[in-house]
């Protein structure tokens, strides 16, 4: 049982021929457009929409984005029909009824964790704003997650009945809540499946509300968290080796590591709870592989403390600052990728 969710803000002439599409395949529980505010002089055109069979409309009285309308049609459709998966597509023309039907079908036939996202191929015809947006998230999004998606600004997605309640709760009222949700996912057990579908661009995309700047900073959230984690830590980690060398007078890389062993009970703290959000797994396996790994970045540290310091003659401060610059992309691999990886996969 789907279904289907379009959120619309000042439609035009595209959204009715696609309700009509929809409601002759007589396939789906209901058809649910939300009226994001568009106003009175779009009346008529949801007016004609209640009109076709298996549509129904919910408005809002302003607009409040899609990220709100999207919630408003999740709940409606919890309500309406309980128990049924809903796909999301948009108004704009670009998703297709037969590609809305794959969409359904591949969801269907999907675990109860398992999100469907259309995936348009980006070849010779994109907008470069697309395919330049999806590149910069596509890529961000998996040193983010650990989890590889194709697509990640398709409108047109297949959410599983029992990951709708998850989906109410992610923050984001408007464009960025589509991305909140991909990028929770993961942390919830959520696998994702990808199916091709048809790429449609009207007037070179112009419609589009993608931002390449504000998008890549979404995704790029948990990697800015890590660096804050990690600079806050810094100051305690640098504080301790400036203290133990100076004042207990021990030499460079004993002061390194002396710090580093202060600092790495505050970092795991942080990075566990607010960082990679992953109070969910055993908190032992979680301290036992962390310190393993700062164990083996002790060890390289030191390591090139001593490299920096008796070898190349640097600076004993300006080597703690480099060798700590280039492990910190070893530590926030290590923990994303098996610390405190997410339970999702992706699958195609």
């Amino acid at each position: 049982m789907v279904v289907v969710l379009i959120p619309a803000y000042k439609p035009d002439e595209k959204l009715l021929p696609l309700l009509r599409a929809l409601s002759a395949q007589q396939r789906y529980a209901r058809l649910l457009v939300v009226d994001d505010g568009g106003g009175d002089a779009y009346a008529p055109i949801f007016a004609q929409a209640k009109e076709i069979p298996g549509v129904a409309v919910v408005r809002h009285a302003v607009n409040l984005g899609k990220g709100r309308a999207l919630k408003t049609g999740i709940n409606e459709a919890m309500l309406l029909c309980p128990g049924a998966a809903v796909v999301t597509a948009d108004a704009d023309g670009q998703h297709t009824p037969e590609d809305i039907a794959r969409i359904a079908d591949a969801l269907e036939a999907a675990g109860d964790s398992t999100i469907v996202l259309g995936k348009r191929v980006f070849g010779k015809g994109t907008p470069a704003k697309s395919f330049l947006g999806n590149t910069i998230t596509r890529f961000f999004f998996a040193m983010s997650t650990g989890t590889r998606v194709y697509d990640t600004q398709t409108g047109l997605r297949g959410l599983p009945a029992a990951l709708l309640p998850q989906m109410l709760r992610v923050p984001g009222e408007r464009y960025e809540y589509e991305m909140n949700v991909l990028l929770q996912a993961p942390r919830d057990g959520a696998a994702f499946r990808e199916v091709e579908i048809r790429t449609i661009y009207e007037n070179n995309n112009a419609g589009s509300h993608f931002h390449p700047v504000r998008d890549a900073l979404l995704v790029f959230t948990r990697i800015l968290s890590f660096a804050a984690s990690s600079l806050v830590c810094f100051g305690v980690d640098y504080l301790g080796y400036a203290l133990l060398m100076e004042i207990r007078g021990l030499a460079p890389e004993m002061a390194y590591a002396g710090a580093r062993v202060v600092s790495s009970i505050l970092n795991f703290a942080i990075n566990r709870n607010l960082v990679f959000r992953a109070r969910g797994g055993a908190l032992w396996k979680q301290a036992l592989g962390y310190y393993a790994l700062v164990l083996l970045v002790m060890l390289l540290g030191t390591l090139g403390v001593r490299l920096g310091t008796d070898v190349l003659h640097i600076n004993s401060y300006v080597t703690k600052i480099l060798v700590d610059v280039l492990l910190s992309a070893v530590s926030f691999l290590g923990q994303r990728l098996v610390i405190f990886r997410p339970g999702g996969k992706a699958a195609s």
